[in-house]
C-alpha cells in the first residue's frame, strides 16, 4: 500500500462519495481568504489537520476516538473564531455513519452536541440579536444539529443491514453450491472409486493369470492396471478438492461466533474470492477461522474487517480488529505458527501487526493454484 493510499486517499471502498462531500468545504475556505496574518494561516492549517482527521474517521483503528474528537474541536474553533458551523456537518454524518457500537456512538454523540452547543453560544454572544429572524435562524440551526447525527445513523445502520442481507445470501447460494459439490463428491467415491478398485484388482490378477500366453497380452494388461491406478487418483484428488472448505461457509460460521460476543464483520471482495482456486480457499478458511478464535478470545474488539484482494499475480487478504492489540509478537503465540505454516505451505507470505488492533496481511501467488 502507498502512502497516499494509506494517508491521503478514501478507502476505495467507499467509492467517489467521500470525495464528493469535500465540496461543501469551499464555503469554509472561500471565508479564510484573503490570508492577511498569521491567524488566518493558522485556520488553513487547522484546515488541512481536520480534512486528515476526517479521512482517517473512515477507517477502523484503535485511535478513531482521537480522531473524532479531534474533528470537533477544530468545528468548534471554527464556529467561535470564524462563525463557521460548515464543518459540524462532516462530523454529524461521519459519526453516524461509523459502524461502532452503541455505548461509543453515544459517546460521540455527547461530544458532537457539546461542541454545536458551545460554538452556537460563542457565535450567539457575539453577535447579539437585533432582528427576530436570528432567532429563526439560530432554532432551525439547533434542531439541524439534533437531526444531522442521528439521520446519518438511521442511513448507515440500514445500509449496513442490507450489506449484511447481501452477504448473508451470496454465502447462502455458495454453501448451497457446495453442498451439491459434496453430493457428486460422494457419489464419486461410491461409485467411480470402487469401479476402478475393482478393474486394477482384475487387471492384477490377469497378469498373473496369463503369464503363459503372448507377451502382448500381458503388456496390455498392465496398462490396463496402471491407467486404472491413476484413474483412481484421479478420482480421489477430484474427491479432495471438493470436499475442501470454501471462504463463504467460513464466514457463514464464523459471523455467528462474532454475533455471540458481540464483534461486527465488516468483509469486502467476498464474491470476488468465492473464485478463487478450491486449496487457495481452503488455506485462506483455516487462517480466517484461527484469527476469528484468537479474536474472540484476546482482542475485546467491537469490529472485525477482513478484505479480499487481487492483483494480475498475487491473491491479497486482510483481516483486522479495533482491539487491544498486543505489544509484543511471539511467534509461537495466538496460533500464528499455525498460520504461518499454512500459508507458507502454498509459498504464501503472512504478516502481523498489534499495535492499532490487530492487523493480519496474508499474500498468496497465483502461480500456486490448482483446481
Amino acid at each position: 500500500m502507498s502512502f497516499f493510499e494509506k494517508h491521503i486517499f478514501f478507502p476505495k471502498r467507499f467509492g467517489i462519495a467521500p470525495y464528493f462531500w469535500l465540496v461543501f468545504l469551499i464555503p469554509t475556505i472561500y471565508s479564510l481568504f484573503p490570508l492577511n496574518s498569521w491567524f488566518d494561516w493558522l485556520f488553513i492549517l487547522l484546515l488541512v489537520i481536520f480534512l486528515k482527521a476526517y479521512r482517517d474517521g473512515y477507517e477502523v483503528h484503535k485511535f478513531l476516538t482521537w480522531d473524532v474528537f479531534l474533528q470537533l474541536l477544530i468545528a468548534c474553533l471554527f464556529g467561535i473564531f470564524q462563525k463557521n458551523g460548515y464543518l459540524f456537518i462532516f462530523v454529524a454524518w461521519e459519526i453516524g455513519s461509523l459502524p461502532v457500537t452503541k455505548r461509543l456512538f453515544y459517546h460521540y454523540l455527547t461530544g458532537y452536541y457539546v461542541s454545536v452547543m458551545i460554538s452556537l453560544g460563542a457565535m450567539l454572544w457575539t453577535t447579539r440579536f437585533t432582528h427576530s429572524s436570528s432567532y429563526i435562524n439560530v432554532g432551525i440551526t439547533i434542531i439541524a444539529a439534533i437531526i444531522t447525527p442521528l439521520a446519518a445513523k438511521s442511513v448507515g445502520e440500514s445500509y449496513r443491514r442490507i450489506y449484511r442481507l447481501n452477504q448473508q445470501n451470496k454465502r447462502l447460494e455458495a454453501v448451497v453450491r457446495q453442498n451439491e459439490r459434496d453430493r457428486i463428491a460422494r457419489d464419486l467415491h461410491d461409485h467411480l472409486g470402487q469401479a476402478f478398485s475393482i478393474i486394477s484388482l482384475k487387471a492384477e490378477l490377469a497378469e498373473k493369470l496369463i503369464a503363459i500366453d503372448s507377451r502382448q497380452a500381458t503388456n496390455e494388461l498392465h496398462d490396463i492396471a496402471e491407467t486404472s491406478r491413476k484413474n483412481l487418483s484421479l478420482v480421489r484428488g477430484i474427491v479432495s478438492n471438493l470436499q475442501e472448505r470454501t471462504i463463504a461457509q467460513t464466514m457463514l460460521e464464523e459471523e455467528k461466533n462474532l454475533v455471540l460476543t458481540n464483534i461486527q464483520l465488516h468483509s469486502v471482495g467476498e464474491e470476488l474470492a468465492e473464485k478463487w482456486p478450491t486449496n487457495i480457499q481452503h488455506t485462506v478458511s483455516a487462517v480466517i477461522k484461527e484469527a476469528i478464535t484468537n479474536m474472540i478470545r484476546h482482542s475485546k474488539a467491537s469490529i472485525a474487517m477482513i478484505d479480499f484482494t487481487e492483483n494480475i499475480d498475487t491473491y491479497f487478504i486482510t483481516i483486522q480488529d479495533n482491539g487491544q492489540g498486543f505489544t509484543q509478537l511471539k511467534s509461537t503465540g495466538y496460533g500464528i505458527s499455525g498460520m504461518k505454516e499454512r500459508i507458507q505451505t502454498e509459498k504464501g507470505q503472512l504478516t502481523i501487526t498489534g499495535t492499532q488492533g490487530v492487523k493480519i496481511v496474508i499474500s498468496l501467488p497465483k502461480e500456486n493454484e490448482h483446481d
